[in-house]
C-alpha cells in the first residue's frame, strides 16, 4: 500500500504530471484526497469508457509499429469490448449513467476513429512514458502517440464537442514537447465526443514560447502550493459534482455544505 503523505510534507509533489497540476488547480482538496491521502478513486462510467476506448485504439497503433497496417475494424471493436468488460467489474456507475448506452457509444467511436483517422497515422512510438525536469521540478507523463514527423497526438473521449484546444491540453502537450526526444512542437488532439450522435473532432496546434513559459511558471508554483498544507475545496469548479468526483462524500463530511448532483 502506498504511504500517505502528511500535510506540508516536503515530499508532496516531488514528481508531478500535467494531470496532477490540472487536478490541483481545479480543486486542491480533490488532489489531496487522491495524491496525498491515497483515497481510492473508483472509475465512473465516463472514465471507464475513456479507458476502454484508449486501450483499443492504442493497441491497434502499437501493433502497427511492426506491421505498418491497421487491424480490421471489428477486431479493434472487440478489443474495446474486452477492455469495457474488465472496467465494469470495478467501476462505480453514477445514477445518470446507462451502462448499455455507454458501451454502444464506445463501439461507435472506436469504429469511427478506425475508419477516419487511424489509416492516416504513421506511428513512431505509442504509449511512451517520458520524464525530465522543468523549472527544477521532476515531471513525468504518458504520450499517446508520436508520429513519424515528430507530431504528438493525444486521444481523448469527451462529453461535448470542443470548439478549441483547451489550455490544460496545451499545458500537457507543452510539457511533453520538452520531455520527448524528436518532438517537433506540432500536435493534434483527437476528441471522440460521446454525445447521442457520437462524433470525432481533430484539432491541431503548434506549441510556442508562451506555452512553454506557462509550464516553467506553473510547475514550480503548484509544487510550492502543494507543500504549503493549505488545501481547500473549490465548490465553484465546473467539475465539482457527485457525478464528476468520487470524493464528494469525504468532502461533505470534512467541509460541510452540499456537493451538487451534476
Amino acid at each position: 500500500m502506498t504511504e500517505r503523505a502528511e500535510p506540508g510534507s516536503p515530499d508532496l509533489g516531488s514528481l508531478l504530471s500535467p494531470t496532477q497540476v490540472r487536478c490541483f488547480m481545479d480543486c486542491s482538496v480533490r488532489w489531496w484526497y487522491k495524491y496525498g491521502l491515497k483515497v481510492p478513486d473508483p472509475p465512473n462510467g465516463k472514465m471507464a469508457l475513456g479507458r476502454a476506448v484508449h486501450y483499443a485504439l492504442t493497441n491497434n497503433l502499437t501493433q502497427k509499429l511492426d506491421t505498418r497496417e491497421d487491424l480490421p475494424v471489428p477486431g479493434v471493436v472487440a478489443l474495446f469490448r474486452e477492455a469495457w468488460n474488465a472496467e465494469t467489474e470495478r467501476m462505480e456507475f453514477r445514477d445518470d449513467e446507462d451502462c448499455s448506452q455507454l458501451k454502444v457509444s464506445g463501439e461507435v467511436l472506436v469504429a469511427k476513429y478506425m475508419d477516419e483517422v487511424a489509416p492516416l497515422i504513421d506511428p513512431a512510438a505509442v504509449e511512451i512514458r517520458v520524464e525530465g525536469v522543468i523549472a527544477g521540478v521532476k515531471v513525468q507523463g504518458w504520450i499517446d502517440v508520436l508520429d513519424s514527423s515528430g507530431r504528438i497526438i493525444d486521444i481523448k473521449t469527451v462529453a461535448r464537442r470542443p470548439v478549441r484546444i483547451e489550455q490544460d491540453s496545451k499545458f500537457q502537450i507543452a510539457t511533453y514537447v520538452q520531455l520527448t526526444h524528436g518532438a517537433s512542437g506540432e500536435a493534434r488532439v483527437d476528441s471522440l465526443v460521446r454525445t447521442k450522435d457520437p462524433t470525432l473532432v481533430s484539432q491541431t496546434c503548434t506549441i510556442g514560447a508562451k506555452d512553454l513559459l506557462a509550464t516553467h511558471r506553473l510547475y514550480a508554483l503548484v509544487q510550492q502550493a502543494m507543500r504549503s498544507g493549505l488545501h481547500v475545496p473549490n465548490r465553484l469548479s465546473m467539475t465539482c459534482s457527485r457525478s464528476n468526483c468520487s470524493y464528494w462524500r469525504h468532502c461533505e463530511r470534512e467541509w460541510g455544505g452540499e456537493v451538487p448532483e451534476t
